[in-house]
C-alpha cells in the first residue's frame, strides 16, 4: 500500500521517489482499455505524441502496440524515469523517449506535438487547493502553467487530451481561459463514479460543449464508495482525507 497518510504528500517529489523506487506498476484512472474506444479516436500512426507525468503507467506501451511509436513520456521524479527506461527497453520499446523533465516548465519548443497527453497528471496539483468553487491562487497558477505550456508546445489543429476526475464545473474555468485557442468537449467512462476524457483541439472554435456521454447533472463527489474503490488508490482524490 503506496497510499500516502495525507493527500498533500502528494505534492513532495521525495513522496514519489520512494513510491516509484518500489512499486513497479500502477494505473490512475483506470488502465487503457477502459478507455482505449475513445483515445484512438484522436491519435493518427504518426502523430509526434508527448505524455505528462508517466511514472510507472504502461499508457505509452498501449499506445505503441497500438501503432502510435513517436512517443515522449515525461516525469519530475528521476527514480520514476529510470525505472521506465529499462522497463522499456526490456520490453523491446527503444523507441519510446524518457525523459526528466516538469509539465510547469515544459522544455520543448513550440508546436513541436501532435497530442499532449495527461492521465491523473494534473488532479495531484488539486489536492491541496483548497474550496474546489475558489482553489487556492497557487493551485490556480499552477494549473494554467501547465496548460499554457501543453498549449505553446502543440502544433496547429493539435489536441490535448486530459484523463481525470475533475468535473466540468472544475475544469472549466482552466480550460475555457480566454488565451486559449482550444475548443473544449468531454466525454466519461467507468461505472459509478465517471472518469472524465477532456479533448481540447487547438484552433477550433472555443465553444465547451455538452458531455456527449453523461445524462442529467454531473453528481458531486461523495463520501459513499463502492467496495472496489476502497481498494483503489483513487479514491483518494476524490475525497478530503480529514473527513474521512
Amino acid at each position: 500500500d503506496f497510499a500516502p497518510a495525507t493527500a498533500s504528500e502528494y505534492l513532495d517529489l521525495n513522496y514519489w521517489d520512494k513510491r516509484y523506487a518500489e512499486e513497479e506498476h500502477y494505473e490512475w484512472f483506470k488502465d487503457y482499455s477502459h478507455f482505449q474506444h475513445l483515445i484512438l479516436q484522436y491519435i493518427e500512426p504518426n502523430s509526434a505524441v508527448l505524455e505528462l507525468g508517466c511514472g510507472n503507467s504502461q499508457l505509452s506501451e498501449e499506445l505503441y502496440s497500438d501503432g502510435i511509436t513517436e512517443i515522449t513520456c515525461i516525469d519530475l521524479s528521476s527514480v520514476a524515469v529510470e525505472k521506465m527506461k529499462r522497463r522499456l527497453l526490456r520490453k523491446g520499446f527503444k523507441d519510446i523517449k524518457v525523459l526528466e523533465a516538469d509539465m510547469l516548465n515544459l522544455p520543448f519548443e513550440d508546436e513541436c506535438f501532435d497530442v499532449v497527453i495527461e492521465k491523473g497528471t494534473m488532479d495531484v496539483l488539486f489536492v491541496d487547493s483548497g474550496d474546489p468553487w475558489n482553489p487556492a491562487a497557487s493551485t490556480v497558477s499552477n494549473v494554467m502553467a501547465v496548460l499554457e505550456g501543453v498549449h505553446r508546445v502543440l502544433k496547429p489543429h493539435g489536441i490535448f487530451i486530459s484523463i481525470t476526475f475533475g468535473q466540468p464545473h472544475f475544469r472549466r474555468r482552466f480550460f475555457d481561459a480566454p488565451s486559449f485557442t482550444w475548443s473544449v468537449t468531454w466525454r466519461t467512462f467507468g461505472d459509478g463514479f465517471h472518469y472524465f476524457f477532456y479533448v481540447m483541439k487547438k484552433g477550433g472554435r472555443r465553444r465547451t460543449s455538452d458531455p456527449v456521454e453523461c445524462s442529467g447533472n454531473v453528481a458531486a463527489p461523495s463520501l459513499s464508495l463502492m467496495h472496489e474503490d476502497l481498494d483503489d488508490e483513487d479514491y483518494l482524490f476524490r475525497t478530503q482525507l480529514d473527513d474521512i
